[in-house]
């Protein structure tokens, strides 16, 4: 008897700080997929350093922060890589190819992408590509560096190994069943069904568990950091900069008002604010949904979809819609991104509109959409 052979996972790890580099190393994981290879896509921080002389090959997704620092994500996996003991031939087996996100408008340029590339080749490995550096200087963001960059990755994997993709690196397959899996499972409950779950918890708690909750689908490890350390009332907000100055400088005081909030000079303060109430409300009667809904979100338990989130940080209570969406949805200040597109063409009935959707989401339309989209600031809401 003839086993069959199982399909090579194509190892995808990204390093991001804003999300540009998840949405880079997703579009590559759809990408790989559509063309028949099979994917593993990992936050960086979910990966086991020590392990990685056991790939035959390796794409890492990674974006350089401020004055050329490494994403949060990526420090405990770069300390690794620079321990003395590791020898120039470490990695003889691993096969590899990077791709930077950064802004050419700083000096360290896509720093971390740099030195991760240089760093892997030291260490024995083979790069498949040259490095692709995307520039958000570039009329079309990093995007200008990825289609190019992927075009030829895809060749030079299938020369390296024609497995990978079995009808070749060209042959694509485009139905919805290859779309993203949805990562979380929504369940809706009715009014009193929800708000029984909280009639005996305090306002200030209540709100805790239900940013702690809303928080939760972040990638990596960075999901178990958004419980708020406490809870602040603002009580000033005065404007200091001149009226037309074209600037809106603020002095604010804010009160604790769940415990008290210790700090030093110099210390971050991180704050998480709402949304306008107004686009809020817009978004969900444009969805047709009920704000006064409550809903459970949960991790979806799909074998095949291999993305890594903490199961730990499932939302255990049931949080009203319309908190959800103004805590966890950004409807009314940044643009979509180029797969909202691809995705709005399944659903989309009118044939001219699902051929402009289609066209936006694809290489030769990425122009067009940078017009259309980020150069106008256009938010989800008005593009809905």
């Amino acid at each position: 008897m003839v086993m069959e052979e199982k399909p090579k996972k194509l190892l995808i790890l990204y390093a991001s700080e804003t999300g540009n580099a998840i949405d880079a190393a997703e579009r590559l994981g759809r990408e790989a997929e559509r063309r028949g290879c099979p994917v593993l896509l990992l936050s960086v921080d979910d990966f086991d350093p020590s392990s990685l002389p056991d790939q035959e090959i390796v794409i890492f997704v990674v974006s350089t922060t401020g004055q050329g620092d490494n994403p949060d994500s990526i420090k405990v996996f770069w300390k690794f890589l620079l321990q003395r003991n590791l020898t120039q031939n470490w990695l003889s087996r691993v096969n590899y190819a990077v791709f930077g996100l950064g802004d050419s408008g700083y000096q360290k340029y896509n720093f971390v992408a740099k030195k991760l590339d240089k760093r892997l080749s030291d260490l024995g490995a083979t790069a498949v590509v040259e490095r692709g550096l995307g520039d958000d200087q570039h009329s079309s963001g990093y995007e200008g560096a990825l289609d190019p960059w992927m075009s030829t990755l895809w060749k030079a994997l299938y020369q390296k190994d024609p497995k990978l993709f079995p009808k070749g690196p060209e042959l694509m397959t485009s139905n919805m069943s290859l779309m993203d899996q949805p990562k979380v499972q929504i369940t809706y409950h009715d009014v009193v069904e929800g708000t029984s779950n909280f009639s005996s918890i305090p306002d200030v708690k209540l709100l805790e568990m239900q940013i702690e909750s809303t928080r939760f689908i972040l990638p990596g490890k960075l999901a178990g950091k958004y419980s708020p350390e406490c809870f602040l009332k603002m009580v000033k907000n005065d404007p200091l900069s001149k009226a037309g100055s074209g600037k809106d400088v603020r002095h604010f005081e804010f009160e604790a008002v769940s415990s008290s909030i210790e700090y030093e000079v110099g210390d971050v303060v991180h704050i998480l604010p709402g949304q306008d109430a107004a686009a809020v409300d817009a978004f969900i009667k444009r969805c047709n949904l009920n704000p006064e809904s409550y809903i459970q979100v949960q991790v979806n338990d799909n074998k095949e979809n291999e993305q890594s989130y903490d199961l730990r940080n499932t939302l255990k209570v049931p949080v009203r819609l319309k908190t959800f969406v103004e805590l966890a949805m950004d409807v009314a200040s940044a643009s979509p991104r180029r797969y909202f597109f691809e995705v709005m063409s399944y659903f989309a009935t009118a044939e001219h509109e699902k051929e402009r959707l289609q066209y936006f989401a694809s290489p030769e339309g990425r122009d067009d959409l940078y017009e259309y989209n980020q150069k106008e600031r256009r938010t989800v809401l008005e593009v809905l």
